[in-house]
């Protein structure tokens, strides 16, 4: 390949160096790394608020968090899916991979929740307009079966990884943002759902009193887009592209 990004196989091996320098790491670094990369999603999550009125424009602006994820660094629930490579090669041990999701999965949880915190007590949804719109996207997250929020949280996976896939092929920081920008637009762009936004958008409905409770939070959405999460970044692709690069 040339000098402007690595080959697939390149990468693979890259990600599954990457993995096992995720599953090493102490636990006080990982659950601020987690906690950061929760705070940056939420706030392309509030980006998508804010121009909820046009598609393209929300497509657009939520990949911001994770450009910061990848560039500035963080933690990702979804992204850490791939460590999965790392997992069917014996690199890392079946405990540290799942004690490395579970923790960066709670710690982005967190990272969401000061979102939540910050953005209410900052009075932004003071405004009539978004909070509204806040509803309207809680109503929608919500009344999804739970079929529904599972594939489409396989659909929004796929792509996230991907997204990671790409910035982790690029060697220059332009074609790190445009690898996590195009994948992550398109999941957007076509309704797909991802966990840790969801951590942001949910709360942040249940504090402005839209119609949803805790149980709805976890059962309506959350678990079922977490394991479509999963399924699509954690399973579908490293298995995949381990048959093709490593079998």
């Amino acid at each position: 390949m040339n000098n402007s990004c690595l080959s697939p196989k390149e990468t693979s091996d890259i990600l599954i160096q990457s993995a096992q320098n995720k599953a090493s790491l102490a636990f006080e670094k990982r659950i601020m790394m987690s906690i950061m990369a929760g705070l940056y999603i939420a706030l392309g999550g509030q980006g998508f608020i804010v121009t909820f009125d046009s598609l393209f424009l929300r497509a657009a602006v939520f990949p911001v968090g994770l450009m910061l994820v990848v560039l500035v660094g963080g933690e990702l629930f979804t992204g850490n899916c791939l460590m999965t490579f790392a997992f069917l090669q014996k690199k890392i041990s079946g405990r540290d991979y799942f004690k490395s999701l579970i923790q960066v999965y709670f710690g982005n949880f967190a990272g969401a929740l000061i979102a939540v915190f910050l953005l209410y007590f900052s009075g932004i949804y003071k405004n009539p307009a978004l909070a509204k719109t806040i509803e309207t996207i809680v109503k929608n997250k919500i009344s999804l079966s739970f079929s529904e929020a599972l594939f489409k949280g396989i659909l929004c996976n796929i792509l996230v990884s991907l997204g990671v896939w790409f910035a982790t092929t690029a060697r220059d920081t332009t074609g790190k943002l445009l690898g996590c920008w195009f994948p992550v637009m398109l999941f957007v762009l076509c309704g797909y759902e991802h966990c840790v936004a969801n951590m942001f958008f949910l709360p942040m409905g249940m504090m402005l009193n839209a119609p949803i409770n805790l149980s709805q939070l976890v059962l309506n959405n959350l678990l079922p887009v977490t394991i479509g999460n999963f399924i699509g970044g954690g399973i579908l692709v490293p298995l995949v592209y381990t048959k093709v690069y490593y079998k």
